[in-house]
């Protein structure tokens, strides 16, 4: 229906087969009987879909996309061997695929193409379709990120205990117009009415916890003292928010806090503590799913 392939093939083993095609708004996965009706439909848009391009290295020229479909991811690669010699020249190019399905990201199983059944073409493709939503590779995260120019980066690194680590500063401990370290009567109205949803236990202190939509709020003695946001809603002033890829969070702190893999599930930060009174002592955790994307934000007190 007007859309452009990226890879197909047949599974070795199985009378199963495997289509992936897009055009310039949406990428489409298929898997089922060969000839048959589709087993699974996963669809996604380009700007969103989870696409790794070639590195320009080695022998074999290869990409890769995934599809997520809860708790499950489905990674569908194609490619094959550029060949150097004037032997090779004129042989038959070898030509591979794959197909990997894991759960939370950790791998169940594991499908090869039939490599005489695999339909893979190299250049412009999905590629050139996120270029043309303002995106671009960075291959240091291994996400995609915005074309546009970056902003002044937020981590700043500071000497704690004679020792070097990365902090944010204490403005960056916000969500909209609610921040730590509010009463709260302020936190209540500016994050529109929150519920009483559930008591928690914190050092054998009492902590009250209020729920608004896609965000938690402790408070301890009237002061929120801890928030934990899971919805892009609530954005903290540097614009990191829930569903950023990986890279995209990168590029406004600046760089890996701590000394972290650039692909790390997790970064943490310390507030910075000549941003505010040394009574205040926050740390902030960003979570990354499966897909790479911001699952969550938590700000939360080193005691209560």
């Amino acid at each position: 229906m007007g859309q452009e392939a990226f890879t197909s093939c047949q599974i070795e083993g199985r009378n199963t087969e495997v289509f992936v095609c897009h055009d310039d708004q949406a990428a489409n996965y298929r898997y089922g009987p060969v000839g048959g009706p589709a087993e699974l439909v996963l669809t996604d848009t380009v700007e969103n879909v989870d696409f790794e391009p070639w590195s320009g290295l080695g022998k074999a020229i290869h990409e890769r996309i995934t599809f997520y479909n809860g708790d499950y991811s489905y990674e569908v690669g194609g490619g094959f061997d550029r060949p150097f010699s004037e032997e090779e020249m004129h042989q038959d190019i070898r030509r591979f695929g794959w197909v990997d399905v894991a759960q939370n990201g950790e791998g169940v199983s594991r499908l090869e193409c039939i490599p005489e059944t695999v339909s893979y073409g190299f250049g412009g493709g999905i590629y050139d379709a996120k270029v043309a939503t303002g995106l671009a590779w960075d291959d240091y995260s291994k996400t995609s990120v915005s074309a546009a120019p970056v902003q002044t980066p937020i981590l700043k690194t500071e000497t704690r205990y004679h020792d070097p680590g990365d902090c944010l500063p204490s403005t960056e401990f916000a969500f909209g117009f609610a921040k730590m370290g509010d009463r709260l009567t302020a936190a209540y109205h500016k994050l529109g009415s929150p519920e009483a949803s559930s008591n928690v236990t914190l050092g054998g202190l009492k902590i009250d916890r209020m729920t608004a939509f896609g965000i938690d709020i402790d408070i301890l003695q009237d002061v929120v003292i801890g928030m934990k946001a899971t919805e892009p809603l609530w954005e903290m002033p540097s614009g990191l928010r829930v569903g950023l890829t990986r890279g995209e969070v990168i590029r406004i702190l600046g760089y890996v806090p701590n000394g972290e893999e650039p692909t790390a599930e997790k970064f943490s930060a310390l507030v910075c503590l000549d941003d505010q009174d040394t009574f205040a002592k926050w740390y902030a955790v960003i979570v990354f799913g499966q897909d790479k994307r911001v699952q969550s934000i938590s700000f939360a007190s080193l005691s209560p």
